[in-house]
């Protein structure tokens, strides 16, 4: 009888928790600092372009991800109530604007340390999701 239960709880906790949890935290206790704003000198503009286009479809694939599974369906009293972790899924989207921005300002600056940093850092949140 113990072991029904513990398997039927199991499998309800399972169900209650979202698609996107996982990722939100993973975002939110991902330690990246960022680099200086160094220009690689031996890069070209078709490699920094492919980094760039890399880290941002990455961004795009978890922010459309994090939304479906958090935000889409959201009601907007669900907004002011804490027992939702809404400010979680929130502060997650922040920080993928903020790699967003970065990723264009490295982009520009022709940084091709901070790309691979960008990419580093979102590839095992990434890979942990497909």
């Amino acid at each position: 009888m113990l072991k029904k239960f513990v398997f039927i709880f199991t499998f309800v906790i399972a169900g209650c928790a979202n698609p996107g949890d996982e990722t939100v935290e993973a975002l939110n206790t991902l330690e990246f600092h960022p680099g200086t704003m160094s220009q690689a000198l031996n890069s070209t503009p078709e490699e920094l372009q492919t980094l760039h286009s890399s880290n941002k479809e990455m961004i795009t694939r978890l922010t459309v991800e994090i939304k479906a599974a958090r935000v889409d369906n959201l009601r907007s009293v669900d907004v002011f109530d804490n027992r939702y972790g809404i400010d979680d899924v929130f502060q997650a989207l922040t920080r993928l604007e903020e790699f967003n921005e970065l990723n264009n300002t490295y982009l520009k600056n022709q940084n091709k340390d901070g790309l691979v940093q960008i990419g580093k850092a979102l590839k095992p949140i990434k890979e942990k999701t497909s």
